[in-house]
C-alpha cells in the first residue's frame, strides 16, 4: 500500500512537471507575458490563461496540486486546515470593508504598515494586521515586512478602481461602475456565508431540511426574515445589498466570454426570422450578444416587469427595438408561456434553473413544452456539475462525456472544479435550488416532457457553463 501512495505521489508530480512544461511552451510560442503573481489583475493581464491549452493544463496542476497535498499532509492536519478555512473568508470580508485593496493601490511593493492601512477606517491596527497575514499566508496580499503590506495579484480582485475618500463618503457608489468582482465576493462572503453558516442546523430540522420553497432556507434562519431572498433585497433596509446583488451578477457576466452563449448550438443555421424566447432573461445580455452575431434571427426577451426595460437596448441596439426584431415582455415564468405558436424556434433558459427546487423547474419547464410547437426546441445553459466518480449514465447522453483526466486525478478534475460544487451549497443555502448533474437534469425535464439530445460544455469561461438541448418527447 506505501508503495501504491508513492506511486500516485509520482504520477500526480509528472502531472504538474508536463503541464507546466506545456504552458511554457503555449507562452514562448505565442510571445506571451504569463501573469505575474505581484502584477495587478487585469481582464487584459489574464488574457494568456484563456488559452485552451493554458486552460486545461492549468486545470491539472491544479488538481493534481490539491489531490498531492492530502498525500503529503498528516490526515489530522488536513482536516483541521480545511476545517478553519472559514477564517480565510472572514478575513477576506474584512480586508474588502476596510478597503484594503484601494488603500494599497498607489503604494507599490514597498506597501504600507497596518497602522496606515487601519487609520481610513479607523479599526485596530493590530488585529487588521493579523486579518491580512492570515491572507497573505494564503497567497493574497504580501507581508513585505512584519506588520507591513501590500498588494498582489489575488489582492488587487478587491480594487473597486475607486478612491478611498469616494467610498468612505458614498459607499452606495462602491460597486457602480465595477467588473463587478467585489461584489461577487462582498455577496457571497456576507448573504452565503450567512447560510452556509446555518445550513447543518437547516438540514437537521425536520420541518426545514425537506423544505423546498425559496422563502424556507439556511438564510432565512440566519437573517430571521420570511419570505424569499428577492423580497428581503427589495425591503428597504437592504438598499445597499440589492445593489450590491445586482453588480455582482454583471460581475458573474464579466467572468465569462460574452461570446460563450455562441458555442454549442447552430444558431446560424435556424431559417431567417426564427424566434428566440428567452425566459427569464433579465435586461436580455444573452440575447443581445445572440441578436449582433446572428441578424436573421427575432427575440422575445422576457422577465419580471420591473426587471425587464427597454434602456439597455435603446443604449446598445435600438434598431432592433424599433423594428421589432427584438421585443420585451413582462412576463413570470411560474405563470403560462405566452408565446404559444408554432413559431417559436429556441426556448432559452439561463441560469435559471439553478435557483429553484424541483417541482419550481417543473412548473417551468411545463409551461414551455404546452407552449412548444413540434420542432421546437429547448436550450438549458447552467453549471452542470460531474460526480467525483465515473457515472456510466452520462455515457447514454450524447456530448455529456468529457475527456477522461490523467490517473489518479478524480474524474471530475477535483480542486479545479470544485467552485461549481460550492455554488451547488450555495445555492441551497439562499434559495432551496441547486446545481444538477447532467442525468439529474435529464430526468427533471423527461418529467416535464422534454428528451435531451445533446449536452456542449463551455470551452472558454472561468465559470463553466454546459447547454443541454433538449426537444418535445
Amino acid at each position: 500500500m506505501a508503495q501504491d501512495a508513492l506511486a500516485e505521489l509520482k504520477a500526480l508530480a509528472n502531472i504538474i512537471q508536463s503541464s507546466v512544461e506545456q504552458i511554457e511552451a503555449v507562452v514562448t510560442a505565442n510571445s506571451f507575458t504569463y501573469p505575474s503573481p505581484n502584477a495587478p489583475y487585469s481582464l487584459e493581464s489574464e488574457a494568456p490563461r484563456t488559452h485552451p491549452i493554458i486552460q486545461s493544463a492549468g486545470s491539472l496542476i491544479t488538481s493534481a496540486a490539491a489531490q498531492l497535498m492530502t498525500l503529503v499532509r498528516p490526515a489530522p492536519v488536513t482536516i483541521l486546515d480545511t476545517m478553519m478555512q472559514f477564517h480565510v473568508s472572514t478575513a477576506m470580508r474584512t480586508a474588502i470593508s476596510t478597503h484594503v485593496a484601494e488603500i494599497l493601490r498607489d503604494a507599490g511593493p514597498e506597501g504600507k504598515h497596518a497602522s496606515e492601512i487601519a487609520k481610513p477606517t479607523k479599526v485596530h491596527p493590530g488585529k487588521l494586521a493579523r486579518t491580512l497575514r492570515l491572507l497573505a499566508t494564503n497567497h493574497i496580499f504580501t507581508e513585505v515586512n512584519p506588520d507591513v503590506f501590500a498588494n498582489n495579484r489575488l489582492s488587487t480582485v478587491f480594487d473597486t478602481g475607486k478612491s478611498v475618500e469616494e467610498l468612505l463618503v458614498n459607499p452606495e457608489s462602491k460597486h457602480i461602475g465595477t467588473l463587478g468582482m467585489t461584489s461577487i465576493i462582498e455577496h457571497v462572503l456576507d448573504e452565503g456565508f450567512k447560510s452556509s453558516a446555518y445550513l447543518t442546523e437547516t438540514i437537521l430540522d425536520p420541518d426545514y431540511g425537506h423544505a423546498t420553497e425559496p422563502g424556507r432556507t439556511a438564510l432565512n434562519k440566519a437573517c430571521g426574515f420570511k419570505g424569499d431572498l428577492w423580497s428581503w433585497l427589495e425591503g428597504p433596509e437592504n438598499r445597499l445589498r440589492l445593489a450590491r446583488f445586482g453588480a455582482a451578477m454583471n460581475g458573474v457576466k464579466n467572468m465569462t466570454s460574452a461570446e460563450v452563449i455562441l458555442e454549442g448550438y447552430g444558431w446560424k443555421n435556424l431559417p431567417k426570422g426564427s424566434l428566440v424566447v428567452d425566459v427569464g432573461g433579465g435586461v436580455g445580455s444573452k440575447s443581445f450578444i445572440l441578436a449582433d452575431h446572428h441578424s436573421h434571427l427575432r427575440f422575445v426577451v422576457q422577465d419580471r416587469d420591473g426587471v425587464v426595460g427597454d434602456a439597455y437596448w435603446k443604449k446598445n441596439m435600438p434598431k432592433a427595438l424599433e423594428s421589432g426584431r427584438v421585443k420585451l415582455q413582462g412576463h413570470n415564468f411560474f405563470d403560462p408561456q405566452p408565446a404559444q405558436d408554432d413559431d417559436v424556434s429556441v426556448f432559452l433558459v439561463c441560469q435559471v434553473l439553478h435557483d429553484w427546487a424541483d417541482e419550481y423547474c417543473l412548473t417551468i419547464l411545463k409551461h414551455l413544452r404546452l407552449a412548444a410547437g413540434p420542432k421546437t426546441q429547448l436550450i438549458v445553459v447552467d453549471q452542470l456539475i460531474a460526480c467525483a466518480c465515473d457515472e456510466p449514465a452520462t455515457h447514454e447522453i450524447p456530448g455529456a462525456e468529457v475527456p477522461t483526466p490523467p490517473k489518479p486525478l478524480l474524474t471530475n478534475m477535483g480542486r479545479a472544479g470544485s467552485m461549481s460544487y460550492n455554488t451547488d451549497l450555495m445555492m441551497m443555502g439562499l434559495f432551496n435550488g441547486q446545481e444538477r448533474t447532467i442525468t439529474y437534469l435529464r430526468d427533471l425535464l423527461n418529467q416535464a416532457g422534454w428528451e435531451i439530445i445533446a449536452v456542449h460544455h463551455d470551452t472558454q469561461s472561468g465559470i463553466k457553463y454546459q447547454k443541454a438541448i433538449a426537444v418535445p418527447k
